[in-house]
């Protein structure tokens, strides 16, 4: 049960942090118009999961791939920031 909660929030924190990267490069760096086939699928993914699921909690949203590690790092001795290593204490 711990290695199956450790392997979820292990891939939620990449997946969140890919999604804050991809969001922050998209619309801060690159800048895409609102032409590109890319806008309404990224404005579409973003209202879901920052106002649905993170109810636009600027603090949380920043501070829950940390959170996860944390939680990671007391529940099995690892952080699994690469999601895909097993930590080498886990326990069943």
């Amino acid at each position: 049960m711990r290695r199956a909660l450790s392997g979820l929030l292990a891939w939620w924190a990449f997946f969140h942090v890919s999604w804050m990267a991809v969001t922050f490069l998209l619309w801060g760096v690159i800048n895409i118009s609102d032409e590109n086939p890319l806008t309404p699928l990224s404005e579409s993914v973003y209202d879901f999961y920052a106002f649905g699921v993170f109810k636009m909690q600027g603090w949380f949203i920043l501070g829950f791939a940390p959170l996860c590690w944390l939680i990671n790092f007391f529940a099995t001795g690892g952080t699994r920031i690469l999601p895909w290593r097993q930590p080498k204490s886990a326990a069943d």
